[in-house]
C-alpha cells in the first residue's frame, strides 16, 4: 500500500514571552518527535485528550505552522521545501473540514461562493457555468439536495448539520487528495453525527479520498478509521488497526480511555481516576521519558529514565510502552 503523508521525528513547541522584554518564561511540547504513515485511500484515526497535540498535528501536515524539528511528507516529497508554485500546488491537494459548522463559514457570504472559492482559486480556467455544475454536484454528494435550493442561503439560514455539509463540500470541491478532519462531529446533535461520518466514509470508498480523522471519541473514531493512533501529550503510545485497538489495547492510556467509554450497565463500576497528566509536567522541560509515566499505574523507574521504544508487538499494532520490552 502506498502512503500518501509520511512523518518523521515532528517536534513542534509553543514559547511563551512575557514582560516588556518578552522573557520567555515557559515552552510547551505539543508535538514530541512523532511518526506516523497514512496510506493512500485511508482514514487514519488520530485519538487522545485535549491538549494531547493532535490538532497540532494536522495544522503540521498542511503546513500551516512550521516544525521545530522533522519533517513531513507528501508523496515522499518533504513540504518544507517547497517553493512557492509547489506550494500553491500543495494547498490545492490537501484540505481541511473544521470541528465548528457555525464560526467557519462567513455569516455574509452565500453557500456558493463560499463552496465555489476554492475552484476560483485553483480552476481559474474554469467557465462560471462549469463552476456551477461543479457546486452543484458537490452539495449533492454530501447530501444537500436539492442543491439548487441551497447555493444563495446564508449560514443563518441552515442547521449546524447542513453547515457542516457545507464545510465538507468547500473542502472537496478541489479534488485533493488529502483531507484533515478535526473533531468534525463534536458539536453536532447525536442525531446527526452518523450521517456525517457516513459522508465521510463515502469520500473515501467512492472518491478515493485519504484523510486524517481527529477526535477524542474512541468509538466514533473507530467506526470511521481503518487505523488509530492514540496521542498522549505530543507522543503517540500506540498504533494499530481500528478494530484491534478496541479489542485489545495495550498500552495503559489507551486502555482507561476505553473504560470510560458510556455502557448502559448499572452495575459497571467506573475507574474514577484522572485520565492523563499536567501538561506542565512533561511538555514544558521536554524530559526523556514516557509521557504517562505520571499518571500509570504500572509505571516503573525505568518510565522516568527514558522514553519508552515503539514498537511492533503484534502484527501491525505498535505501543510505545516498557511493559512490552
Amino acid at each position: 500500500m502506498n502512503s500518501i503523508i509520511e512523518t518523521n521525528q515532528v517536534t513542534k513547541e509553543f514559547v511563551t514571552k512575557r514582560g516588556f522584554l518578552k522573557r520567555t518564561t515557559s515552552t510547551t511540547r505539543a508535538l514530541d518527535q512523532v511518526n506516523v504513515t497514512i496510506n493512500e485511500n485511508e482514514i487514519f484515526g488520530l485519538i487522545g485528550e485535549s491538549g494531547s497535540g493532535k490538532t497540532t498535528l494536522g495544522l503540521a501536515i498542511l503546513r500551516l505552522i512550521d516544525l521545530n524539528q522533522g519533517k513531513i511528507n507528501f508523496f515522499g516529497e518533504n513540504i518544507y521545501d517547497l517553493k512557492k508554485r509547489q506550494l500553491f500546488n500543495f494547498r490545492e491537494k490537501t484540505q481541511m473540514i473544521f470541528q465548528d459548522p457555525y464560526s467557519s463559514l462567513n455569516p455574509v457570504v452565500t453557500i456558493y461562493k463560499s463552496v465555489s472559492t476554492p475552484l476560483k482559486v485553483f480552476h481559474k480556467e474554469m467557465s462560471e457555468e462549469q463552476v456551477v455544475d461543479k457546486v452543484i454536484q458537490t452539495l449533492e454528494t454530501v447530501g444537500l439536495t436539492p442543491a439548487d435550493q441551497f447555493l444563495n442561503k446564508f449560514p443563518s439560514q441552515m442547521s449546524g448539520g447542513q453547515r457542516q455539509r457545507v464545510g465538507i463540500a468547500r473542502a472537496v470541491i478541489s479534488d485533493p487528495d488529502f483531507i484533515v478532519a478535526d473533531e468534525p462531529v463534536s458539536m453536532l446533535d447525536v442525531s446527526l453525527r452518523a450521517d456525517i461520518l457516513n459522508i465521510l466514509i463515502n469520500l473515501k470508498l467512492k472518491l478515493n479520498k485519504s484523510m486524517m480523522f481527529i477526535s477524542h471519541d474512541i468509538t466514533v473514531t473507530q467506526y470511521v478509521s481503518d487505523r488509530i493512533a492514540v496521542m498522549h501529550l505530543g507522543q503517540i503510545v500506540e498504533m494499530g488497526e481500528s478494530g484491534e485497538i478496541i479489542k485489545n489495547p495495550l498500552h495503559p492510556y489507551t486502555k482507561t480511555l476505553i473504560d470510560s467509554i458510556p455502557v448502559p450497565d448499572p452495575n459497571k463500576k467506573w475507574n474514577t481516576d484522572e485520565i492523563g497528566g499536567q501538561i506542565s509536567e512533561y511538555t514544558n522541560e521536554g524530559k526523556n521519558e514516557c509521557s504517562y509515566a505520571n499518571k500509570c499505574p504500572f509505571v516503573k523507574d525505568v518510565c522516568r529514565e527514558r522514553r519508552p521504544d515503539f514498537k511492533e508487538v503484534e502484527k501491525n499494532h505498535f505501543v510505545a510502552c516498557v511493559l512490552y520490552d
